[in-house]
C-alpha cells in the first residue's frame, strides 16, 4: 500500500491527479532512470525495483581516480532489481567531464542529448525519472537538462508528452539555494522495502560520507520516503545562482588539497548548457 504525505502535491498526466504516484510506480510503465553517477539509484531504490527502467549513468563515479568500481557494483545492484543499464551511453570519467566543462568542449555533451532522444523514441518510453537540479554537483545539474532536453525532443517525435520528474540526489537542506520544484509524489515505502534500501547502500563502495550527509540531514525518511518532483523550467534553473554553487565550493577545497588544478564554476556550466539548448532548437526548428 502506498502512502502520500499529507502536505504532498500531486499532478498526472491521468485523469485524476491522486493518482500520479500509483501511476508512477506502475510496473506496466516503460520507463527510463538517468542519474549522473553510480549510486544513485538508491534514492529512487523502491521506484527502480517495481518499474524497473531502463538506466543511463552519465559518469563512472569515480572522481578524480579512474576506478570503475562503484560503477560495476551499482550495475550489479541494478540489475539485480530486473531493470537495465545502457552500457554504451556516457560512462565518461569524471575527470574528463571536468575537463570538457573547464575547455567548452561540448561534442560529446550535444551527442549524449541526441542519443538519450533517440533511446527514447526507439523504447517508446512514458517516464523519465531524472537527477535534480539542485547546485550540488555539476554532473548532477547537466544531467538534469540533457534529460529534460531529451525528453522534450523525444516527445515531440512519437507525437505525446513524455512525462519527466525529478528525484532530490541530496537532501534539500544541503542546498537552500537551489531552485524549489513541487513535490510530484511523497512516496511511504512499505518496512520491506525501506530495509532493502538501506541493505542496497552496503553495496556500493565509496559512498559513505555521502550516505552519512544523508542521514545527518533527513534521518529516518532517507529510507522511509522517495519524493519525486515536477521538473523545472530551463528559463528558472538557468538564472544565475543567488549564492555560490556547493560544486564551486568543493572545488575550492579540492584545490587547495591538490586533487585539481582548475574549478568548474557556474559559467562554465552555464555554457554548456546555453550549447545543448541551441543544438535543441536547432533539432526542432529542423523537425
Amino acid at each position: 500500500m502506498i502512502k502520500m504525505r499529507s502536505d504532498a502535491v500531486t499532478t498526472s498526466i491521468s485523469p485524476k491527479a491522486s493518482d500520479f504516484a500509483a501511476w508512477l510506480t506502475d510496473p506496466a510503465r516503460c520507463a527510463a532512470l538517468v542519474i549522473a553517477h553510480p549510486a544513485h539509484e538508491i534514492r529512487v531504490f523502491h521506484w527502480l525495483s517495481r518499474v524497473r527502467p531502463h538506466t543511463y549513468i552519465l559518469t563512472q563515479g569515480s572522481r578524480s581516480g579512474a576506478d570503475s568500481t562503484r560503477r560495476l557494483a551499482s550495475e550489479r545492484l541494478i540489475e539485480a532489481q530486473g531493470a537495465t543499464i545502457a552500457k554504451t551511453w556516457g560512462s565518461v570519467w569524471d575527470r574528463d567531464l571536468y575537463d570538457m566543462l573547464l575547455t567548452s568542449e561540448h561534442a560529446a555533451v550535444l551527442r549524449w542529448v541526441d542519443e538519450l532522444a533517440a533511446d527514447f523514441i526507439a523504447r517508446d518510453v512514458d517516464l523519465v525519472v531524472a537527477d535534480n537540479w539542485q547546485h550540488y554537483n555539476v554532473a548532477h545539474d547537466l544531467t538534469y537538462v540533457i534529460a529534460l532536453l531529451a525528453t522534450e525532443r523525444a516527445g515531440r517525435v512519437l507525437g505525446r508528452k513524455i512525462t519527466l520528474v525529478t528525484y532530490p540526489v541530496v537532501p534539500a537542506a544541503l542546498t537552500p539555494s537551489a531552485p524549489s520544484a513541487l513535490i510530484a509524489a511523497d512516496i511511504r515505502l512499505p518496512d520491506a522495502a525501506a530495509a532493502a534500501k538501506n541493505t542496497a547502500i552496503a553495496q556500493i563502495p565509496g559512498i559513505a560520507s555521502e550516505s552519512a550527509d544523508i542521514d545527518s540531514a533527513e534521518g529516518v525518511d532517507a529510507y522511509l520516503f522517495e519524493t519525486f518532483h515536477h521538473a523545472l523550467p530551463l528559463e528558472e534553473v538557468l538564472q544565475t545562482p543567488r549564492e555560490t554553487p556547493l560544486y564551486e565550493v568543493f572545488g575550492e577545497q579540492r584545490v587547495r588539497a591538490g586533487i585539481y588544478t582548475e574549478i568548474v564554476r557556474w559559467p562554465h556550466l552555464l555554457r554548456a548548457c546555453e550549447a545543448l539548448v541551441k543544438a535543441n532548437s536547432a533539432t526542432a526548428q529542423a523537425a
